[in-house]
């Protein structure tokens, strides 16, 4: 991301610190000096630290990604995930088949870790269902006038 506001923001910055665009809402309201509202970003934060200098990371223990539905950039179909430090866990929804990355040696995200870090592996996935519990995250539901044959993937 890239943020530009003189006199409250210090330039020339470069972190490395994970942020969404969940972010995005509440660091616009906390650089204009306006009240956080955080029953409408309930998963983002203020950037704002980072951007004046005041802290080079964010005190959250993890970020985490709910996407339920369908969409024809996304192959996975309906899944979740979380990313905390350099792993990210990867839930897909229709199997419950669970996925872990290293971020850091694994951009691509093409060596699964699942199998051989069972710990953090579960750590992750318990994680993931708190959050979803605890944010109220809606969930997928079969769709009972779904038809195979007018799946949009089988069209292609």
């Amino acid at each position: 991301m890239i943020f530009k506001l003189p006199g409250k923001i210090k330039a020339g910055r470069t972190l490395a610190e994970p942020v969404v665009s969940m972010d995005i809402y509440p660091t616009i309201l906390d650089l204009l000096d306006l009240p956080l509202r955080p029953e409408q970003h309930v998963d983002g934060v203020s950037l704002k630290p980072l951007l004046s200098a005041e802290s080079d990371s964010l005190a959250r223990e993890a970020i985490y990604f709910h996407y339920p539905h369908y969409h024809h950039i996304n192959t996975m179909g309906p899944a979740g995930a979380v990313r905390m430090g350099d792993y990210k866990l990867v839930e897909v929804f229709e199997t419950g088949a669970v996925e872990l990355y290293n971020l850091r040696d694994d951009l691509g995200e093409t060596n699964d870790l699942a199998a051989s870090m069972p710990e953090l592996t579960a750590k992750l996935t318990k994680m993931l269902h708190d959050w979803r519990d605890h944010s109220g995250a809606v969930m997928t539901t079969e769709n009972p006038d779904y038809s195979a044959e007018n799946d949009w993937r089988s069209n292609r």
